[in-house]
């Protein structure tokens, strides 16, 4: 059997996700709903990873802020961070506005309203979601995965540790085993990874099939388009080129893995090990990449705006409703504070196209028209989210004169 294992396994982890993410597909369509026999691996690959993220990401933090020292140093790239952030997300918003009425996404489709109803999520102000970012009980942060509430904590815990001479390094040093025990055990996960995105695409593909794309394809169609566009032209060339002074090309070819694990996984968090582990290899310092990956994971969601942008032309489209440039300049301010406003919130997609659609009035039962092709859109926008992560710690690197390439 040796014969049969040997080529699987010499080939690298990108070619056998991609693999898996095929022959997810084959399957999905050989069985159809029975395809979803196979949803139990995707189940345990998101468990695996949901598992070593919140501890990885602690003692990444702790370590960070700890062998950082410098309080001025750090604020300074978290400064620099939530500005890329919001710049970028900025920029992701327009050109969603712009693709999606180019293409008139909504035009020519006729929908029952009455079917479209769904449950409307409280929404969360940003002075809240500021108050629960600190933790009352840092273990119950832990156990829940609430990582704001633990990148808080470990922000400040490794400061603390800085601040304590020999005894905060005695500490300091047992979190960095702690480090280098997650990253070997991430290792050993991601081995499931092919396994595990198999079962998802075959259960996605065998549950809607190819009939869920026709109604809707325009708006898949701009999702994806402008994705694209902005994947190239503002992370690559823009971030990464120009600002950042790295290759896209290279960028790109590094970042390969990551970007296929999250499309099929959509889970930008279950990516931070995959993505360290690129911008590493670009030439990003320990320091900076261990603190920007896991704050963009749940803080930047470059796609996750193009998204807001698209659902929000869908909706005037279809519900016959003419947008103002105010009225959409208001969409664009929403949805950008909305993006750091809404972070770590479960299903936060959903509360801010909530914010987004009532911030000019649009009927929120739109929120159930694209429920149904929920998850292919997800698989478009979380590409975005996780490369903003990369390109910014690129960008922050290269104005803190760390960057080795």
């Amino acid at each position: 059997m040796g014969f049969i294992f040997k080529p699987w396994k010499n080939l690298s982890l990108f070619k056998r996700i991609m693999v898996g993410f095929v022959l997810g597909i084959i399957a999905g369509f050989i069985f159809g709903e029975k395809a979803s026999m196979f949803n139990f691996l995707g189940t345990i690959l998101t468990n695996l990873l949901m598992m070593v993220v919140a501890p990885l990401v602690l003692c990444l933090l702790v370590c960070a802020a700890g062998d950082m020292g410098d309080a001025k140093r750090l604020g300074r790239i978290g400064i620099k961070s939530v500005a890329i952030f919001l710049s970028s997300t900025a920029l992701a918003i327009v050109l969603g506005l712009v693709i999606s009425n180019l293409i008139n996404i909504g035009s020519g489709i006729s929908i029952n309203v009455d079917i479209a109803k769904v449950e409307q999520k409280e929404t969360v102000s940003m002075l809240d979601t500021l108050i629960n970012i600190i933790p009352k009980n840092i273990f119950k942060s832990l156990a829940e995965g609430d990582l704001l509430q633990i990148i808080f904590f470990a922000l400040i815990f490794g400061f603390s540790l800085s601040r304590l001479g020999d005894t905060g390094k005695k500490l300091l040093e047992i979190f960095e085993a702690g480090q280098k025990s997650m990253e070997k055990l991430t290792d050993i996960v991601l081995q499931f990874t092919p396994y595990g995105v198999f079962g998802l695409m075959a259960n996605v593909i065998g549950t809607n099939g190819a009939d869920i794309l026709i109604p809707y394809l325009k708006s898949i169609a701009a999702l994806y388009l402008s994705s694209l566009i902005y994947l190239i032209f503002v992370q690559g060339i823009l971030m990464v080129g120009i600002i950042g002074k790295v290759n896209p090309i290279k960028f790109f070819k590094t970042m390969k893995e990551p970007m296929a694990f999250v499309f099929a996984t959509c889970s930008s968090v279950a990516t931070i090990p995959l993505n360290l582990e690129s911008v590493k290899k670009l030439g990003v310092d320990d320091e900076t990449a261990n603190f920007v990956i896991p704050f963009g994971a749940v803080v930047n969601m470059n796609g996750t705006a193009i998204y807001q942008a698209v659902a929000v032309v869908f909706t005037a489209q279809v519900f016959g409703i003419d947008l103002s440039f105010t009225e959409q300049a208001m969409v664009m301010l929403t949805a950008t504070l909305a993006s750091i406003g809404t972070a770590g919130i479960p299903g936060s997609g959903l509360v801010m196209l909530t914010i987004v659609l009532s911030s000019v009035n649009l009927p929120m039962e739109a929120i159930g028209l694209l429920a149904g092709i929920d998850r292919i859109l997800n698989m478009g926008r979380v590409v975005p989210n996780i490369v903003g992560d990369a390109a910014t710690s690129i960008i922050v690197a290269r104005t803190e004169k760390t960057l080795n390439n």
